[in-house]
């Protein structure tokens, strides 16, 4: 039983996830999320993870079509 319960909610989050609506919904997270990382890593007084961790952030942004406010 617990089985079928677990498969019928990846079928449907498999599905979720083939929408245009649940692709949104992933790039604002993930804008989300590179904001978050942005922040901390320019609030930091290190200056070796500005010159590492931003431009990867970017190139995620870049790559993905995700747009920074």
């Amino acid at each position: 039983m617990k089985a079928q319960i677990l498969t019928a909610l990846i079928e449907i989050f498999l599905r979720t996830l083939q929408s245009q609506k649940a692709e949104d919904v992933l790039r604002g997270f993930a804008d989300t999320l590179l904001d978050y990382i942005e922040k901390k890593v320019l609030g930091s007084a290190s200056t070796v993870d500005d010159a590492l961790i931003l431009p990867i952030c970017g190139l995620v942004r870049k790559t993905f079509g995700i747009d920074e406010d």
